[in-house]
């Protein structure tokens, strides 16, 4: 896109910037692809993972320790993609689509590390007398939208149309969290999420992954 007169500074066009081939990104109109994938029709480029940085901080190898994992949805219908090539970055073809929709803009990924959740950051304290109506035991509410300002792989599964107890329910599972791209700045509408049953995972199948666009 031309630059618009309500964007700052911290909007850079992508031809002003040198973004070698399969650095991890969110977003934006660059794609790197293998001779032998396009892009899917009616979805938008999500991601894209070089796996040599990543795989560094999975848990348990889950992650192949090369290739690049590479992420499509369209976002309206719960629906996407997910690619996993074991092509160097070298060999990768750049393909640059232009457009207004989701994901329009991109985050190059420059800075990588291991964290911890914990159950507790998904509640907050009371701050009205309707609050302290519904507060549990522990004087606490469930707050929807804890959790949604984070990009990451793994951890705690975040939808702010989903309640605490069937949030509970898919991180207990044999669920993970493949991808979450979160309300950091970039995506600042809504939480876009992948997740993989952990043997398909294992076996490198993408081909049964759930996608979901959490909104308020």
């Amino acid at each position: 896109m031309e630059r618009e007169d309500w964007m700052g500074n911290e909007y850079v066009k992508f031809t002003e910037l040198e973004i070698p081939l399969g650095h991890s990104r969110y977003g934006g109109p660059v794609i790197d692809l293998p001779d032998d994938v396009q892009v899917p029709d009616g979805m938008r480029f999500a991601a894209q993972l070089d796996l040599s940085e990543i795989s560094k901080f999975a848990p348990n190898g889950l992650l192949p320790n090369s290739g690049q994992l590479i992420f499509f949805a369209d976002i309206l219908a719960d629906s996407g993609k997910v690619i996993y090539t074991a092509v160097p970055n070298e060999k990768l073809n750049r393909n640059i689509i232009e457009h207004e929709d989701n994901f329009w803009d991109g985050v190059l990924i420059e800075k990588i590390w291991s964290d911890t959740e914990s159950w507790s950051e998904r509640f907050r304290k009371p701050e009205d007398d309707w609050d302290k109506k519904h507060m549990n035991e522990n004087g606490l509410l469930w707050d929807d939208f804890a959790g949604s300002n984070k990009s990451k792989l793994f951890g705690i599964f975040t939808h702010c149309q989903l309640g605490q107890t069937e949030i509970e329910k898919i991180t207990n599972s044999d669920k993970i969290l493949l991808l979450q791209i979160g309300e950091n700045g970039f995506n600042d509408e809504g939480v876009f999420s992948v997740l993989i049953q952990k043997n398909d995972l294992e076996n490198l199948n993408f081909d049964n992954c759930e996608f979901h666009w959490g909104q308020s």
